[in-house]
């Protein structure tokens, strides 16, 4: 294959170099963890889905992550969208429905639009509804290989029998009159806003709708171009005959397959933002990166696995699609972690330390002690020391580096020293106060602190020298002593099981000792790591109480939430503003400011890439920072190493999609609807499905949500993915989710869901507008029925006055008018001594008062009689009628029909009427007779009273004569029952006064009638 030279076009060529910089450079600015090229190929984190674990199917045809942040993958069974931990296809059958299963391409439209081309036809996926295009649109062919976009939007489709173009509407087949090179298609892609086109005898680009021919010095491959793949100042171009990716090299470096490359074919080819081409073929995944080619382990599944595509996510993880080996992702490592399989004596280790050579020191729990000699981060050599060797114990405490070059060894059985490769070892026979060495540290002197069970030892180190121990009776907190540090003071300080002890004057005869606790700030008194910070200050981790600062002056306990109850095994500074810390709970960083408090904190595990979240205990130092500013961990699942330059922080913000709406487990359209979702009322259970679109390493997604309308603040789900709302009352809400990738970044915009959850009628406010409207309608009418009731009984009343105002008009006041006038008489007859004629008025005057009484009785007892609940209405009548026999006068009274009770205002009128019917006859009438007659009918009663008297015309009305209101208050009487008043008289004739009112249901009811 010939050189490959940069475009002759040179607006090509300023364009391509500005899309593949601009995205190379966004690609630093969004992302600093993007795939390290210095990282060992096999050294990168992996996963991998097959069918057993999820993937629909294990072909994986084509890769594409939309700008929404799914990723989708294109199989022969169906088009795949996931979400980092679930996989949903869409095929023939589902809904949306595709026109066929077999995906080949994938893409984006500027609109958002998904673009799937399949093996009978192409589909476009927008807004939830998807449109199918074949040749009935203008396809020249229904099996789509590729599709592509220009700079001015017009979407090509490489077709088995042909290209076409389509601005959104129908296709139309492209000719060579359009610009196209001759000969058949061989590829078709996009970068940027370039399409390039490849054919058996050119290549050509579109760039501002135009096709402009590449020519291309030093030949095309052999069996034409397969693969156009931008670069920076260029691109690589590449056939079955091979790849050229250096053309500035003497010669131009080719890699081809067979040979450089292996398998028979390549089949996928990707640059990615830091500049590595990434190259699968039919039997494996390679990289050249720096100028060399790369393969991976045979052992790797990618090393053999065929390659059909590769795509770089916006995090910089690298997805690989395979023909039978499922999907897989490369993560950039943060941790690398040193164990058995890379010549440990042992996977678990316990210490660790870096001598003056440089040479790291490991200590195993039973192993014996590991001595690796580095070569860069990786290591070179391996050599092990056991108790055949010299140690006193294979089980490793603790370790200590000299400036002299000794190592100096802390076992359960005494303490060894190597120098120069020979062990000599230093027991209790020598003056240790106890063989178990839990810590040591080496003074700027060369002498030697040793903490053991039994308390702190001062040793210069020769053996000859004296051993000088300080115990709990010396001044120190407690004899069992662990962690030990010089601050920047030069105080030691010693970490004990009853506190922190700093020793003053350490060395000397009489060091002065402070022992610290809780009770002077201390987080706990149970202290296990130590580490100094400047001017004195000091950082103490404690045992499930997180750690505590010194300022130099007093301690400060962490007051983060949920740190002040984490086990700290070490802690370490990266000199980058970061302090790290070896906890129970895994490795974990913060950003710490220099008074100790904690800004941001990031725990890993392995999600990270980490094997364990364990991390050694009860040795000392567990963590150590090399001189070369990379941090050590020991773990019992390896020994962990830390590049803090170097380490790779996700600061992409996670996109979050809501993949299901349910409604009493009913799902709701989530896309294309026009207007909020509208939810019929009585709906009580709501579900809530989202994702937080990161892959770097999505179990350590975190999200929190809130139902605007409902909720007053956000609910912390954690890493759950559902949210769940039941019997929320009918009103316009919003759900709204957010997510915090695995470096704690959150996405403050997130996404939301409007949607309205509809009323019942009666929960409706014209609903409670007219419950109102009828309550205070009914209170108005209660109110009206009260006042008329009100006035009923006033006019009762009033009536009642004006008959007594009558009675009283009628008989007493004109019997005292007759007794005033005949007392007047009679005062004029004595004055004249007529003495026989004022007998005579005194006979008038006795006769008026008698009358007036008469009256005043009658009076009396037809007010009692309507409270008298012994006496029905026939009896009261015939007891009036009775009373009004005498002065001529005689009465009879007759009854007709069966007797009923009535309603008390109706025989309280019949009554009445009786009464000033009887009265007036007596004091009017002049009759000799009187007949009352009171008959029970059917329908009604009547009351009839007649006399024989000197009668009146009533031709003008039944009225009452003037001065008289005895027929007018009969009336009124009878109009408060709906009687009827009859009136019949005639001067000389006598008079008849009838009554008559219907019977009211009730009465006739309990009658039985």
């Amino acid at each position: 294959m010939g050189a490959v030279r940069p475009p002759v076009n040179r607006r090509v060529k300023v364009i391509l170099t500005f899309f593949c910089l601009s995205a190379f450079l966004l690609g630093y600015a969004l992302n600093s963890g993007a795939l390290e090229p210095t990282t060992p190929l096999a050294s990168y984190a992996r996963q991998s889905w097959v069918m057993e674990n999820g993937l629909p199917q294990n072909t994986v045809q084509t890769l594409l992550q939309t700008r929404d942040g799914f990723i989708w993958l294109g199989t022969e069974i169906g088009l795949v969208r996931f979400d980092g931990n679930t996989f949903t296809l869409f095929d023939r059958n589902s809904t949306p429905a595709l026109p066929e299963s077999d995906v080949r391409c994938l893409l984006e439209g500027r609109d958002g639009a998904l673009w799937i081309g399949t093996s009978d036809g192409l589909a476009r996926w927008k807004d939830g509804t998807i449109t199918s295009f074949t040749t009935k649109e203008g396809l020249p062919g229904n099996a789509v290989h590729a599709l592509a976009q220009d700079d001015t939007g017009l979407l090509w489709a490489w077709t088995d029998l042909g290209l076409a173009r389509s601005n959104g509407g129908r296709f139309e087949s492209t000719t060579a009159a359009d610009g196209i090179p001759g000969g058949p298609i061989t590829h078709l892609a996009q970068a940027g806003g370039i399409v390039w086109l490849a054919t058996s005898e050119a290549l050509a680009s579109r760039v501002g709708g135009r096709w402009s021919l590449e020519k291309l010095e030093g030949g095309s491959p052999t069996h034409g171009i397969e693969f156009v793949e931008p670069l920076p100042a260029g691109m690589v171009v590449g056939g079955k005959s091979g790849l050229l990716v250096d053309r500035e090299s003497k010669p131009p470096v080719h890699l081809a397959p067979g040979k450089e490359l292996s398998g028979s074919r390549i089949q996928a080819v990707h640059f990615d933002r830091r500049g590595s081409l990434w190259i699968g073929t039919n039997q494996g995944l390679m990289r050249w990166a720096e100028g060399k080619l790369e393969r991976l382990p045979v052992t790797d599944p990618l090393a053999s696995a065929s390659v059909l595509t590769i795509m770089e996510d916006r995090e910089g993880d690298l997805w690989v699609g395979t023909e039978t080996d499922g999907l897989h992702i490369l993560r950039d490592e943060r941790f690398r972690t040193f164990g058995a399989r890379e010549g440990l004596s042992s996977d678990a280790t316990t210490t660790v330390v870096e001598d003056h050579a440089g040479t790291l020191w490991v200590g195993t729990p039973g192993s014996g002690l590991n001595s690796i000699a580095r070569s860069g981060a990786g290591i070179a050599k391996v050599r092990t020391f056991f108790v055949r060797d010299g140690l006193l114990s294979d089980v490793i405490l603790s370790l200590a580096a000299a400036p002299n070059g000794d190592v100096w060894v802390g076992t359960p059985d005494g303490l060894s020293r190597i120098r120069n490769g020979a062990v000599a070892s230093f027991t209790s026979a020598d003056g240790l106060p106890d063989d178990f060495i839990r810590s040591v540290l080496v003074d700027a002197d060369g002498s030697l602190w040793i903490g053991t069970r039994r308390g702190l030892t001062h040793w210069s180190g020769d053996p000859t020298a004296h051993m000088e121990t300080l115990t709990q009776s010396n001044g120190l907190g407690s004899d069992l002593v662990g962690a030990m540090e010089h601050d920047t003071r030069g105080n030691l300080w010693v970490a004990t099981l009853a506190g922190l002890s700093r020793l003053q004057g350490a060395g000397t005869a009489n060091p002065g000792i402070t022992n610290y606790t809780s009770a002077d700030g201390l987080a706990s008194n149970v202290v296990t790591a130590l580490l100094p910070r400047s001017a004195g200050s000091m950082m103490v981790g404690t045992q499930d109480h997180g750690w505590s600062y010194w300022d130099g002056k007093r301690f400060s306990p962490v007051a983060r939430n949920g740190l002040d109850q984490t086990t700290i095994h070490a802690i370490l500074d990266d000199g980058l503003n970061h302090l790290w810390f070896a906890t129970g709970n895994g490795i974990a960083r913060c950003d710490c400011d220099m008074a100790g408090g904690c800004a941001r904190w990031v725990e890993f595990g392995p999600a990270d890439g980490l094997r364990s979240r364990e991390t050694a205990t009860n040795s000392h130092p567990s963590a150590f920072r090399s001189r070369d500013g990379l941090l050590w961990f020991a773990t019992p699942k390896g020994l962990v190493q830390v590049d803090p330059a170097h380490f790779p922080v996700n600061t992409v913000l996670p996109p979050v999609a809501l993949v299901r709406f349910s409604v009493d487990d009913i799902d709701q359209a989530l896309q294309g609807a026009a207007s909020q979702l509208k939810i019929a009322a009585g709906h009580v259970h709501f579900q809530f499905d989202y994702a937080g679109l990161s892959f770097t390493a999505p179990q350590k997604i975190r999200y929190r949500y809130m139902l605007d309308g409902f909720d007053r603040r956000w609910t912390e789900a954690g890493a759950r993915r559902t949210a769940y709302y039941t019997n929320i009352p009918p009103g316009h809400y919003t759900f709204r989710v957010q997510a915090a990738n695995n470096d704690g970044a959150w996405n403050t915009e997130g996404t939301a869901l409007p949607f309205e959850l509809r009323p019942h009628f009666y929960q409706t406010v014209w609903f409670y507008l007219a419950l109102a409207a009828l309550a205070a309608a009914l209170i108005v009418l209660l109110l009206r029925l009260r006042l008329l009731r009100a006035e009923r009984e006033f006019r009762v009343v009033l009536a009642e006055r004006s008959r007594i105002a009558r009675e009283v008009h009628d008989t007493l006041a004109q019997g005292y008018v007759g007794v005033s006038v005949q007392l007047e008489v009679i005062s004029e007859l004595l004055r004249h001594n007529k003495i026989e004629a004022v007998a005579r008025h005194l006979d008038n005057v006795r006769t008026f008062v008698r009358d007036g009484l008469a009256d005043a009785r009658q009076s009396i007892w037809a007010l009692r009689s309507q409270d008298s609940s012994e006496n029905t209405l026939p009896v009261t009548i015939r007891r009036a009628t009775e009373q009004a026999a005498g002065h001529d006068v005689a009465s009879s009274f007759s009854i007709f029909g069966a007797y009923r009770p009535l309603p008390p205002e109706t025989e309280r009128t019949f009554l009445r009427v009786a009464q000033e019917a009887i009265h007036n006859v007596k004091k009017h009438a002049g009759a000799r007779h009187l007949w009352v007659q009171l008959e029970y009918q059917p329908e009604g009663i009547a009351l009839e009273v007649r006399d024989d008297g000197k009668g009146f015309d009533v031709s003008d009305g039944a009225s009452s004569p003037p001065g008289h209101y005895g027929l007018t208050g009969i009336r009124e009487r009878a109009e408060t029952i709906r009687g009827t008043l009859e009136v019949t008289s005639a001067p000389g004739q006598g008079t008849s006064v009838r009554l008559q009112a219907p019977v009211p249901r009730e009465a006739k009811e309990r009658s039985g009638e």
